[in-house]
């Protein structure tokens, strides 16, 4: 199966590690498992979370998510199938040559 490293949505034009954002994302095919680790871990605290994203399934990831976690979609070789995933950011930092300034 397909997989997406670990990465936070962290590029400047989103500004996700400076200021509460929305990130939405939407899931369909096969499902896949979904990770989101701390990027500073205190003593005791789980190191990584998961869930599973099905065909239809929507998430958020919201406010300072980006600044303090990253995420990914891992490798499961015993995952076959499609999947589509889309994901809505809004530019919030925009250069000195977009037509939105």
């Amino acid at each position: 199966g397909m997989s997406v490293g670990w990465h936070a949505d962290d590029e400047s034009l989103f500004q996700g590690k400076f200021r509460d954002i929305t990130i939405i994302s939407i899931s369909f095919g096969v499902k896949r498992k979904f990770e989101l680790r701390l990027n500073w871990p205190e003593e005791g605290e789980e190191l990584v979370t998961e869930m599973m994203l099905g065909s239809g399934d929507l998430m958020t990831m919201e406010g300072m998510a980006q600044k303090h976690f990253m995420h990914r979609v891992p490798k499961e070789e015993s995952v076959q199938g499609p999947r589509i995933n889309l994901t809505w950011r809004w530019v919030l930092k925009h250069s000195p040559q977009c037509p939105s300034q």
